[in-house]
Protein backbone atom coordinates (compact mmCIF):
# COMPACT_ATOMS: atom_id res chain seq x y z
CA UNK A 1 0.00 0.00 0.00
CA UNK A 2 2.60 2.72 1.19
CA UNK A 3 4.66 1.44 -2.75
CA UNK A 4 1.08 2.09 -4.53
CA UNK A 5 0.92 5.82 -2.68
CA UNK A 6 4.62 6.84 -3.58
CA UNK A 7 4.54 5.71 -7.14
CA UNK A 8 0.75 7.58 -7.38
CA UNK A 9 2.72 10.93 -5.75
CA UNK A 10 5.62 10.44 -7.93
CA UNK A 11 3.62 10.53 -11.04
CA UNK A 12 1.83 13.58 -9.83
CA UNK A 13 5.13 15.17 -9.73
CA UNK A 14 6.14 14.06 -12.99
CA UNK A 15 3.44 15.68 -14.33
CA UNK A 16 4.28 19.06 -13.72
CA UNK A 17 7.41 19.09 -14.72
CA UNK A 18 9.03 21.67 -17.24
CA UNK A 19 8.44 19.64 -20.94
CA UNK A 20 7.36 20.73 -23.63
CA UNK A 21 5.94 19.62 -26.70
CA UNK A 22 7.35 19.89 -30.06
CA UNK A 23 4.35 22.43 -30.83
CA UNK A 24 4.62 24.50 -28.10
CA UNK A 25 8.03 25.31 -29.30
CA UNK A 26 9.61 28.07 -31.31
CA UNK A 27 13.06 26.40 -32.80
CA UNK A 28 15.66 29.87 -33.76
CA UNK A 29 17.56 28.81 -36.56
CA UNK A 30 19.89 31.72 -36.43
CA UNK A 31 20.92 34.54 -33.83
CA UNK A 32 22.55 37.73 -34.77
CA UNK A 33 23.76 40.64 -32.37
CA UNK A 34 24.25 44.16 -33.73
CA UNK A 35 25.90 47.65 -31.86
CA UNK A 36 23.03 49.62 -31.03
CA UNK A 37 25.07 52.99 -30.56
CA UNK A 38 22.66 53.39 -27.31
CA UNK A 39 24.24 53.51 -24.32
CA UNK A 40 21.03 52.69 -22.01
CA UNK A 41 20.46 49.92 -24.41
CA UNK A 42 23.58 49.11 -26.63
CA UNK A 43 22.74 45.55 -27.88
CA UNK A 44 20.06 44.44 -30.30
CA UNK A 45 19.30 41.06 -30.34
CA UNK A 46 17.27 39.21 -33.57
CA UNK A 47 16.27 36.09 -33.96
CA UNK A 48 15.24 34.04 -36.87
CA UNK A 49 12.41 31.78 -35.95
CA UNK A 50 11.45 28.40 -38.21
CA UNK A 51 8.01 27.78 -38.59
CA UNK A 52 7.69 23.90 -39.51
CA UNK A 53 6.05 23.18 -42.45
CA UNK A 54 5.14 19.44 -44.07
CA UNK A 55 6.18 20.83 -47.47
CA UNK A 56 9.77 20.41 -47.79
CA UNK A 57 11.03 21.90 -51.33
CA UNK A 58 13.22 24.50 -52.61
CA UNK A 59 11.86 28.09 -51.29
CA UNK A 60 9.23 26.32 -49.26
CA UNK A 61 11.01 27.48 -46.03
CA UNK A 62 9.12 30.11 -43.55
CA UNK A 63 10.34 32.31 -40.89
CA UNK A 64 9.72 34.62 -38.40
CA UNK A 65 11.86 37.29 -37.20
CA UNK A 66 12.05 38.89 -34.09
CA UNK A 67 14.55 42.06 -32.43
CA UNK A 68 14.74 43.85 -29.46
CA UNK A 69 17.20 46.74 -27.82
CA UNK A 70 18.04 45.45 -24.82
CA UNK A 71 21.33 46.17 -21.81
CA UNK A 72 22.86 42.72 -22.30
CA UNK A 73 22.04 39.54 -24.53
CA UNK A 74 20.46 37.64 -21.97
CA UNK A 75 18.15 40.50 -21.05
CA UNK A 76 17.36 40.62 -24.69
CA UNK A 77 16.86 36.97 -25.16
CA UNK A 78 14.43 36.62 -22.19
CA UNK A 79 12.57 39.75 -23.50
CA UNK A 80 11.87 38.09 -27.32
CA UNK A 81 10.14 35.69 -25.21
CA UNK A 82 7.08 37.95 -24.57
CA UNK A 83 6.92 38.43 -28.20
CA UNK A 84 5.78 35.19 -29.35
CA UNK A 85 3.44 32.59 -27.83
CA UNK A 86 5.65 29.18 -27.89
CA UNK A 87 8.93 28.65 -26.20
CA UNK A 88 12.27 29.80 -27.67
CA UNK A 89 14.33 26.34 -28.13
CA UNK A 90 18.27 27.09 -29.76
CA UNK A 91 19.08 23.16 -29.40
CA UNK A 92 19.07 23.65 -33.37
CA UNK A 93 20.24 27.17 -33.82
CA UNK A 94 23.62 26.23 -36.02
CA UNK A 95 24.55 30.09 -37.15
CA UNK A 96 25.26 32.76 -34.93
CA UNK A 97 25.93 36.37 -36.72
CA UNK A 98 27.84 39.19 -35.24
CA UNK A 99 27.58 42.95 -36.57
CA UNK A 100 30.16 44.48 -38.05
CA UNK A 101 29.68 47.35 -35.71
CA UNK A 102 29.74 44.98 -32.46
CA UNK A 103 33.35 44.38 -33.52
CA UNK A 104 34.15 47.89 -33.48
CA UNK A 105 32.73 48.93 -30.57
CA UNK A 106 31.45 46.39 -28.31
CA UNK A 107 33.00 44.25 -25.50
CA UNK A 108 33.92 40.66 -26.40
CA UNK A 109 33.48 39.56 -22.76
CA UNK A 110 29.50 40.35 -23.31
CA UNK A 111 29.18 37.47 -25.65
CA UNK A 112 29.50 34.61 -23.09
CA UNK A 113 25.97 34.09 -22.48
CA UNK A 114 26.05 32.02 -25.69
CA UNK A 115 29.27 30.10 -23.91
CA UNK A 116 27.20 29.86 -21.23
CA UNK A 117 24.18 28.17 -22.70
CA UNK A 118 23.79 24.52 -22.56
CA UNK A 119 21.80 23.93 -25.22
CA UNK A 120 24.06 26.38 -27.79
CA UNK A 121 26.15 23.45 -30.09
CA UNK A 122 29.91 24.44 -29.97
CA UNK A 123 29.66 23.09 -33.31
CA UNK A 124 27.42 26.10 -34.46
CA UNK A 125 28.84 28.57 -37.45
CA UNK A 126 29.88 32.31 -36.44
CA UNK A 127 29.60 35.10 -38.81
CA UNK A 128 29.82 38.60 -39.19
CA UNK A 129 27.16 40.68 -40.98
CA UNK A 130 27.46 43.14 -42.96
CA UNK A 131 26.85 46.34 -42.45
CA UNK A 132 25.14 44.26 -39.59
CA UNK A 133 23.45 41.02 -38.29
CA UNK A 134 19.79 42.10 -38.83
CA UNK A 135 20.04 42.80 -42.73
CA UNK A 136 21.41 39.02 -43.15
CA UNK A 137 18.95 37.64 -41.15
CA UNK A 138 16.41 39.18 -43.21
CA UNK A 139 17.65 37.44 -46.49
CA UNK A 140 15.40 34.30 -47.43
CA UNK A 141 17.42 32.65 -49.94
CA UNK A 142 14.75 31.11 -52.94
CA UNK A 143 16.67 27.78 -52.85
CA UNK A 144 16.19 27.51 -49.08
CA UNK A 145 14.65 23.94 -48.45
CA UNK A 146 14.05 24.80 -44.89
CA UNK A 147 15.02 27.72 -42.20
CA UNK A 148 18.58 28.23 -42.06
CA UNK A 149 19.37 25.46 -44.92
CA UNK A 150 21.36 28.22 -47.02
CA UNK A 151 23.98 28.91 -44.60
CA UNK A 152 24.37 26.00 -42.36
CA UNK A 153 25.15 24.26 -46.77
CA UNK A 154 27.69 26.60 -47.07
CA UNK A 155 29.64 26.96 -44.07
CA UNK A 156 29.64 23.22 -43.46
CA UNK A 157 30.86 22.58 -47.29
CA UNK A 158 28.12 19.67 -47.42
CA UNK A 159 26.35 22.29 -50.95
CA UNK A 160 28.95 25.04 -51.75
CA UNK A 161 32.88 24.27 -51.42
CA UNK A 162 34.66 27.72 -52.16
CA UNK A 163 38.02 29.07 -51.39
CA UNK A 164 37.02 32.31 -50.81
CA UNK A 165 34.59 31.46 -47.55
CA UNK A 166 36.17 30.82 -44.25
CA UNK A 167 34.57 28.33 -41.93
CA UNK A 168 34.77 29.68 -38.16
CA UNK A 169 33.05 27.23 -35.52
CA UNK A 170 31.72 28.54 -32.16
CA UNK A 171 34.38 26.64 -29.90
CA UNK A 172 37.03 27.64 -32.48
CA UNK A 173 36.40 31.78 -31.70
CA UNK A 174 35.93 31.07 -27.82
CA UNK A 175 39.58 29.02 -28.09
CA UNK A 176 41.09 31.67 -30.08
CA UNK A 177 39.37 34.39 -28.00
CA UNK A 178 41.34 32.75 -24.93
CA UNK A 179 44.46 31.22 -26.57
CA UNK A 180 47.78 32.78 -26.27
CA UNK A 181 49.81 33.02 -29.84
CA UNK A 182 46.81 33.15 -32.27
CA UNK A 183 43.77 35.69 -32.75
CA UNK A 184 40.32 35.02 -34.46
CA UNK A 185 39.29 34.99 -37.56
CA UNK A 186 35.41 35.02 -38.94
CA UNK A 187 33.19 35.18 -42.59
CA UNK A 188 31.99 38.44 -43.76
CA UNK A 189 28.50 37.68 -44.82
CA UNK A 190 27.45 40.38 -47.26
CA UNK A 191 23.76 40.49 -48.69
CA UNK A 192 23.65 39.92 -52.45
CA UNK A 193 20.07 40.87 -53.73
CA UNK A 194 18.19 37.91 -52.33
CA UNK A 195 21.58 35.16 -51.26
CA UNK A 196 24.59 35.90 -49.47
CA UNK A 197 28.19 36.76 -50.49
CA UNK A 198 30.49 35.21 -48.36
CA UNK A 199 34.19 35.42 -50.22
CA UNK A 200 35.63 37.76 -47.23
CA UNK A 201 37.59 37.51 -43.58
CA UNK A 202 37.54 39.06 -40.77
CA UNK A 203 40.83 39.61 -38.25
CA UNK A 204 40.67 40.60 -35.24
CA UNK A 205 42.57 40.73 -31.31
CA UNK A 206 41.25 39.14 -28.20
CA UNK A 207 38.84 42.91 -28.07
CA UNK A 208 38.56 44.56 -31.72
CA UNK A 209 38.12 43.99 -35.08
CA UNK A 210 41.54 45.16 -37.11
CA UNK A 211 41.41 44.16 -40.57
CA UNK A 212 39.19 42.47 -43.16
CA UNK A 213 40.64 40.80 -46.26
CA UNK A 214 40.33 41.05 -49.96
CA UNK A 215 38.51 37.90 -51.83
CA UNK A 216 42.18 37.29 -53.29
CA UNK A 217 43.95 37.54 -50.22
CA UNK A 218 41.23 34.94 -48.27
CA UNK A 219 41.64 32.85 -50.83
CA UNK A 220 45.60 32.68 -49.84
CA UNK A 221 44.62 32.60 -46.17
CA UNK A 222 42.50 29.19 -46.74
CA UNK A 223 45.13 27.77 -48.73
CA UNK A 224 48.09 28.70 -46.63
CA UNK A 225 46.25 28.30 -43.16
CA UNK A 226 43.73 25.62 -43.35
CA UNK A 227 45.46 23.80 -46.55
CA UNK A 228 42.04 24.16 -48.63
CA UNK A 229 42.80 22.37 -51.77
CA UNK A 230 39.86 23.04 -53.97
CA UNK A 231 41.46 26.10 -55.25
CA UNK A 232 43.09 28.06 -58.11
CA UNK A 233 46.59 29.91 -58.88
CA UNK A 234 46.43 32.15 -61.53
CA UNK A 235 48.77 34.44 -63.59
CA UNK A 236 49.24 36.31 -66.57
CA UNK A 237 50.61 34.60 -69.71
CA UNK A 238 51.24 36.69 -72.99
CA UNK A 239 48.04 38.51 -73.56
CA UNK A 240 46.08 35.24 -71.86
CA UNK A 241 45.58 33.80 -68.45
CA UNK A 242 47.20 30.54 -66.78
CA UNK A 243 44.97 28.75 -64.08
CA UNK A 244 45.91 25.99 -62.03
CA UNK A 245 43.08 24.46 -60.13
CA UNK A 246 44.66 23.55 -56.79
CA UNK A 247 43.70 19.41 -55.96
CA UNK A 248 45.95 19.09 -53.04
CA UNK A 249 47.96 21.59 -50.69
CA UNK A 250 50.06 21.22 -48.00
CA UNK A 251 52.05 23.58 -45.85
CA UNK A 252 54.47 23.69 -43.33
CA UNK A 253 55.89 26.16 -40.78
CA UNK A 254 59.40 26.62 -39.19
CA UNK A 255 60.02 29.42 -36.93
CA UNK A 256 63.35 29.87 -35.80
CA UNK A 257 64.23 31.02 -32.61
CA UNK A 258 66.74 34.15 -33.36
CA UNK A 259 66.69 37.37 -31.35
CA UNK A 260 64.12 38.68 -34.00
CA UNK A 261 62.35 35.09 -35.05
CA UNK A 262 62.15 34.06 -39.14
CA UNK A 263 59.13 32.34 -39.95
CA UNK A 264 59.80 29.98 -43.12
CA UNK A 265 56.58 28.45 -44.87
CA UNK A 266 57.15 25.54 -47.28
CA UNK A 267 54.17 25.42 -49.41
CA UNK A 268 53.46 21.99 -52.00
CA UNK A 269 50.55 22.43 -54.57
CA UNK A 270 49.68 20.25 -57.16
CA UNK A 271 47.04 20.59 -59.57
CA UNK A 272 45.63 20.47 -63.48
CA UNK A 273 45.83 23.12 -65.50
CA UNK A 274 42.46 24.29 -66.17
CA UNK A 275 42.75 26.97 -68.78
CA UNK A 276 46.00 27.91 -70.49
CA UNK A 277 47.15 28.66 -73.82
CA UNK A 278 47.11 26.00 -76.72
CA UNK A 279 50.25 23.51 -76.45
CA UNK A 280 51.74 26.09 -73.53
CA UNK A 281 53.01 23.13 -71.52
CA UNK A 282 55.31 21.24 -74.36
CA UNK A 283 56.69 24.28 -74.68
CA UNK A 284 57.49 25.16 -71.31
CA UNK A 285 56.13 22.90 -68.54
CA UNK A 286 58.93 23.30 -65.81
CA UNK A 287 59.06 27.15 -66.71
CA UNK A 288 55.34 28.04 -65.87
CA UNK A 289 55.44 25.72 -62.79
CA UNK A 290 58.06 27.92 -61.10
CA UNK A 291 56.26 31.32 -62.18
CA UNK A 292 53.55 29.94 -60.87
CA UNK A 293 55.40 28.97 -57.12
CA UNK A 294 57.20 32.34 -57.29
CA UNK A 295 53.95 34.64 -58.15
CA UNK A 296 52.12 32.94 -54.88
CA UNK A 297 55.20 32.84 -52.94
CA UNK A 298 55.08 37.06 -53.06
CA UNK A 299 51.50 37.58 -52.65
CA UNK A 300 51.60 35.57 -49.39
CA UNK A 301 54.69 37.32 -48.50
CA UNK A 302 52.96 40.90 -49.03
CA UNK A 303 50.05 39.06 -47.30
CA UNK A 304 52.06 37.90 -44.22
CA UNK A 305 53.24 41.31 -43.80
CA UNK A 306 49.91 43.13 -43.90
CA UNK A 307 48.76 40.71 -41.21
CA UNK A 308 51.73 41.30 -39.08
CA UNK A 309 51.22 45.12 -39.72
CA UNK A 310 47.96 45.02 -38.23
CA UNK A 311 49.49 43.35 -35.37
CA UNK A 312 47.24 40.01 -35.30
CA UNK A 313 47.95 36.65 -35.61
CA UNK A 314 45.21 34.78 -37.61
CA UNK A 315 48.22 31.92 -38.15
CA UNK A 316 48.86 31.18 -34.86
CA UNK A 317 52.69 31.66 -35.68
CA UNK A 318 52.58 32.70 -31.92
CA UNK A 319 51.22 29.45 -30.52
CA UNK A 320 53.58 27.24 -32.29
CA UNK A 321 56.75 29.32 -31.24
CA UNK A 322 56.00 28.64 -27.81
CA UNK A 323 55.04 25.06 -28.08
CA UNK A 324 57.99 24.11 -30.59
CA UNK A 325 60.66 26.06 -27.94
CA UNK A 326 58.51 24.80 -24.53
CA UNK A 327 57.93 28.88 -24.19
CA UNK A 328 56.79 30.13 -20.90
CA UNK A 329 54.99 33.28 -20.01
CA UNK A 330 58.17 35.06 -20.68
CA UNK A 331 59.19 34.18 -23.84
CA UNK A 332 55.26 34.68 -24.55
CA UNK A 333 56.17 38.61 -23.54
CA UNK A 334 59.09 38.52 -26.10
CA UNK A 335 57.72 37.16 -28.69
CA UNK A 336 55.16 40.17 -28.36
CA UNK A 337 57.72 42.63 -28.58
CA UNK A 338 59.25 41.03 -31.38
CA UNK A 339 56.49 39.81 -33.72
CA UNK A 340 56.44 43.77 -35.45
CA UNK A 341 59.85 43.02 -36.39
CA UNK A 342 59.23 39.32 -37.74
CA UNK A 343 60.48 38.27 -40.62
CA UNK A 344 58.76 35.26 -43.36
CA UNK A 345 60.26 33.45 -45.96
CA UNK A 346 57.65 31.80 -48.17
CA UNK A 347 58.62 29.32 -50.83
CA UNK A 348 56.28 27.50 -52.77
CA UNK A 349 56.71 24.17 -55.19
CA UNK A 350 53.97 23.56 -58.04
CA UNK A 351 53.39 20.31 -59.43
CA UNK A 352 51.33 20.48 -62.67
CA UNK A 353 49.85 16.61 -63.20
CA UNK A 354 48.29 18.00 -66.32
CA UNK A 355 46.26 19.80 -68.85
CA UNK A 356 43.06 17.65 -67.92
CA UNK A 357 41.34 15.59 -70.71
CA UNK A 358 42.64 17.61 -73.19
CA UNK A 359 45.20 16.26 -75.01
Amino acid sequence: MIRAFIAFLLCALLAGCGMKDIDKRFYVVATGVDWSGKPEKPFRVSIRLAITSAKVESGSSKTQLQSIEAPSIAEGIRHLKSFVDKELDFGHCRVFVMGKSLLEHGDPESMTWFVRRRDIQAISYVGVGDPDALSVLKITPKSERYPGNALTLTFGNEGSESPYTVTTYFFDLVRRHFERGMDPVLPVIRSNGDTYAIDRALLMDKKRMRLILSPEETLLYNMTANQYSKSELKMPYGNKRIVLTVNQARTKVKISRDDVPQVRMDVQVSGILEESPPNVLERDWEGIERKLGQRFSREVEKLLYKIRDAEVDPYGFGLRYLSTYFGDQNDYKHWQSVYPDVQFKVTTRVKILGPGVVR
